[in-house]
């Protein structure tokens, strides 16, 4: 797994697992086995590391019509 060059990211070791955490938004240039969102995060699944990143916040909100 390798993280692009410039992203802020904290990473983390288990036995089993490297797992990394970003804290900049960027392209995951490989194809994870498993993508999962969850609580405001994605989660990339590879065979032996996780990648964890924010989901990128949009406003979609509308004002509402006055009366």
């Amino acid at each position: 797994m390798q993280i692009p060059p410039g992203v802020r990211y904290k990473a983390f070791k288990t036995k089993k697992l490297t797992i990394y955490y970003l804290f900049d938004d960027a392209e995951i240039g490989q194809i994870p086995e498993k993508k999962v969102v969850r609580g405001g995060h994605e989660f990339y699944f590879f065979k032996d590391a996780v990648v964890i990143k924010p989901v990128k916040e949009t406003s979609q909100a509308q004002e509402a019509p006055s009366t």
